[in-house]
């Protein structure tokens, strides 16, 4: 027979257990520049959803809230505040400024105690005043319970600040120049502690502390529209304690705070 002219050439069949055709099958995969290994997708989906995309409260001029907590100030006195706060956004840092009126009371124990000799450290009806910042640690939208409810942006962060004990009965019968002295002192004077001795509880010492350093953890919780809520538990160190002259040290405060970003 005569020899083919025209036509393709047919494929050549490979013995079992032989190589491939190098011209039939490429030797790089032409999609691997574009191939991400799972480890990294996840830690890139990480990323994106830390950003405040339900709702960004540093863009918020201020942010008001109502607050409330119980105070643990470890003796046999029940305690509780009630107030309001102001939270102001800079830049990476929240800045808060509140005021509360916290009320002290008997329980069974304080009350058995006031009828022997001993008396135990304690805070009588007062104003306080907050000035604190928080620091964000770990930012991310999460999904909440029930299901119902929308995700919210959580920002978990640090929080330190002072506390200053305001009671205003305690100045009656004083000068302005007593008063002025007494407000910038770091512990209650004498004559404070006259007029206060009839406020206090019956098994109460009137602590001489005007002031505190509080530490502790928040944990913010912001709704698309701007509600949030923040459960916060701070604790007294006392670092200052020398200058305060105070009895209550490493007590707690855990509170809720319920508000609106503007």
């Amino acid at each position: 027979g005569g020899e083919q002219t025209g036509g393709e050439r047919p494929a050549r069949a490979e013995p079992d257990g032989a190589e491939p055709d190098p011209v039939l099958s490429p030797l790089s995969d032409p999609l691997a520049p574009y191939r991400t290994r799972f480890d990294v997708l996840v830690e890139r989906a990480i990323g994106t959803t830390s950003r405040p995309v339900e709702f960004n409260w540093r863009r918020s001029p201020a942010q008001i809230a109502l607050t409330g907590s119980y105070l643990s100030e470890l003796n046999n006195f029940n305690g509780l505040r009630v107030g309001a706060a102001v939270r102001l956004p800079m830049g990476g840092v929240l800045m808060e400024l509140g005021a509360s009126y916290a009320a002290a009371w008997d329980s069974p124990s304080s009350r058995l105690l006031a009828l022997t000799p001993y008396r135990q450290p304690g805070h009588p009806d007062r104003m306080e005043l907050d000035f604190a910042f928080g620091f964000p640690l770990a930012e991310g939208i999460v999904t909440t319970f029930p299901g119902f409810f929308p995700a919210v942006q959580m920002v978990f962060s640090a929080y330190g600040g002072l506390r200053y004990l305001l009671y205003p009965t305690g100045f009656a019968g004083m000068q302005l120049r007593q008063i002025t002295g007494a407000v910038f002192s770091p512990s209650l004077t004498d004559m404070e502690l006259e007029n206060l001795d009839s406020a206090r509880l019956a098994s109460m010492q009137i602590d001489l502390g005007r002031y505190g350093l509080m530490l502790g953890l928040s944990n913010d919780l912001y709704f698309k529209n701007g509600l949030f809520l923040s459960p916060r538990v701070l604790l007294a160190v006392p670092l200052l304690a020398p200058a305060t002259e105070t009895e209550l040290l490493m007590w707690a405060d855990i509170s809720l705070a319920i508000g609106v970003a503007l």
